[in-house]
């Protein structure tokens, strides 16, 4: 009660442009799919090619509803699913967007029998499992600290530490220590060897954006 006497209250809603509502429904389901077409040709893209250009393309909204149709014996008559396409956000390599590229410096591990080039190729591995897609959810954050630990524990005694140095000026060190994509988006790595730099150890000229010391 306001106080106020015959006080008319009225509120609108407008979906996004690129959804549409059924208004009899009273449960709105929003399904997100990531196709094995889209899913072989991005990392067939990234491995080939990964120019902007030539970057797939997710899977087309109205296709998904009829390829899934199948999904819809299994709803209440109440219900009415949106088909949103999965698509994949690129971290670290020359194929991210500015902003989220990144280079990795290592300091090896006294002892290690691996060369710094076995290292690298390692490191490039261990990320890629990292961000292998059973490990992930559509719109899951990136804590780089998370993925680091992951290295530490599988790379145990061949690498002392590891840090991510952004690319791209205006950036500053931290920045890349978290990465919050898109409802729709699951990250992928491009990141390849000459992304990886040993270091013999972290300075603050080894964290400056940029700068290569390998």
């Amino acid at each position: 009660y306001t106080g106020r006497k015959d006080l008319k209250f009225q509120w609108k809603h407008v979906a996004l442009e690129n959804v549409r509502i059924d208004p009899s429904v009273t449960n709105i389901i929003e399904t997100y799919i990531l196709t094995n077409n889209y899913d072989t040709e991005y990392r067939k893209w990234l491995k080939t090619d990964g120019k902007e250009i030539t970057r797939p393309l997710p899977a087309n909204p109205a296709q998904l509803k009829i390829d899934y149709a199948a999904l819809e014996e299994y709803k209440a008559s109440s219900d009415h699913i949106l088909y949103f396409p999965g698509k994949y956000k690129v971290l670290f390599g020359a194929s991210a967007v500015h902003g989220l590229r990144a280079k990795f410096k290592v300091v090896k591990a006294t002892g290690t029998s691996l060369t710094d080039n076995e290292i690298r190729a390692k490191v490039v591995e261990k990320i890629n499992e990292y961000f292998a897609l059973e490990n992930w959810d559509f719109g899951e954050t990136f804590y780089f600290t998370e993925m680091s630990t992951y290295i530490h524990k599988e790379l145990t005694g061949h690498i002392g530490s590891i840090v991510i140095v952004p690319q791209d000026a205006p950036s500053l060190f931290g920045n890349l220590f978290q990465v919050t994509p898109d409802p729709d988006e699951l990250f992928i790595s491009s990141a390849k060897v000459a992304d990886v730099q040993i270091i013999d150890q972290i300075t603050a000229t080894n964290l400056r954006i940029g700068i290569s010391t390998a």
